[in-house]
């Protein structure tokens, strides 16, 4: 991991003859100075240094980096996509990488929350959608003005929304945040978003649909490991490290196969990743995202819809929701279907605790219409994946 944490004795006061003992977090082994400025006035007047908070911005910075992404990169999708994958799938370097409890979640959200109060404060520009108008107004007032008017912060204030994030993660949903980030998509969201994406990013948006693949695998797909005469695809980077190999439905298959003949064969390149820019190089993580934001407007205005934002996990959060669904009306029929843990190893699960978020009724039963002509060939694909788990 680039990001680690370090104790250090930081030297204050008259002739820095005081020296208060804090925990600070290192960038390849060098104190990352904006980060630590935020720590250092955050352990200033204690009398112990931080512990758990520190980790858990160390944490959340590997997260960032993962991705190619520094902390003022960060968008709230993306602060929700991280949140989201501590929640149902856990990380493999947070804790023993198991799913994080609510509390936890909450823990995370004030801990990213502090840190971005602090660096507006500062007077670094953040992404847009970390704030409200009236927060912008607040910190970047009109340039016509001649003075800055001073504002002093009051207790419980916030700078950026991140703190509303804990309320995306209640159990009870009924206090939704001015936001609405897509948890999942309905059937005819997936048709009109892809309709959008050009072929290439298409193609890894419908594997995160129809799969359950994280983007991260998705991408790391290669011209080896995808089968379009089985309709198998098997990713090289997995969160567990265990390999995995999905079935694709037809109408996937039909769109890697236009990819491979009018996209790929036309770009000159020798990278042996499966999906890969004009450039010849590997698509990023955040050439895809920047694609989704792209489609996210697009539709929005096609439509008529009003989508805040569309986060990466979205796709894998929609296999989920769909074919636990599938799993248990097939239960409550009679029939015999795979197993919770035949689903935790389809979903590269490590604990049957990731189960409980998709089993709230309301979220059953939003999602059961999802993936309608999905389901013509369901049968067959649970059948098979059910062998090769």
């Amino acid at each position: 991991m680039r990001y680690t944490v370090d104790c250090c004795l930081y030297p204050h006061g008259k002739s820095n003859s005081i020296e208060t003992p804090m925990r600070i977090i290192l960038c390849d082994g060098v104190a990352a100075a904006e980060i630590n400025r935020h720590l250092v006035l955050a352990q200033i007047n204690k009398d112990k240094p931080l512990s758990t908070p520190v980790y858990q911005l160390c944490i959340y910075l590997n997260y960032l980096d993962t991705l190619g992404l520094g902390a003022t990169d960060a968008t709230m999708d993306i602060i929700y996509d991280f949140l989201s994958i501590l929640y149902v799938d856990g990380l493999p370097y947070a804790g023993d990488g198991t799913p994080r409890s609510y509390t936890a979640i909450c823990n995370y959200v004030t801990v990213i929350s502090k840190l971005y109060d602090s660096l507006a404060i500062r007077g670094h520009i953040l992404d847009d959608s970390l704030y409200t108008r009236s927060q912008k107004m607040m910190l970047f007032p009109d340039s016509k003005e001649k003075y800055r008017k001073g504002h002093v912060i009051k207790k419980g204030e916030h700078l950026t929304m991140v703190h509303l994030l804990t309320k995306l993660f209640s159990p009870n949903q009924n206090d939704i945040p001015e936001f609405t980030y897509t948890k999942w998509y309905s059937a005819e969201q997936i048709r009109a978003i892809a309709d959008e994406l050009s072929l290439t990013y298409r193609c890894i948006f419908l594997d995160t649909v129809y799969t359950g693949h994280r983007v991260d695998s998705a991408l790391s797909l290669t011209i080896d490991t995808v089968d379009l005469y089985n309709a198998q695809v098997t990713p090289t980077r997995t969160k567990t490290g265990k390999r995995h190999t999905s079935l694709i439905p037809p109408n996937l298959v039909e769109d890697f196969q236009s990819y491979v003949m009018d996209v790929r064969n036309s770009i000159d390149t020798d990278s042996e990743y499966f999906f890969v820019g004009s450039n010849g190089k590997p698509v990023t993580y955040g050439a895809y995202r920047s694609a989704l934001e792209s489609a996210r407007i697009k539709v929005n205005k096609k439509y008529g819809w009003d989508i805040k934002a569309l986060h990466t996990h979205a796709g894998r959060s929609t296999f989920a929701a769909a074919i636990r669904s599938y799993q248990l009306e097939q239960q409550r029929k009679g029939i015999p279907t795979f197993s919770d843990v035949d689903f935790c190893n389809l979903m590269d699960w490590k604990s049957l605790d990731s189960l409980k978020h998709y089993d709230l009724v309301n979220r059953v039963q939003d999602a059961a219409p999802m993936l309608i002509d999905f389901y013509k060939n369901y049968d067959a694909l649970t059948s098979t994946n059910a062998g090769t788990l």
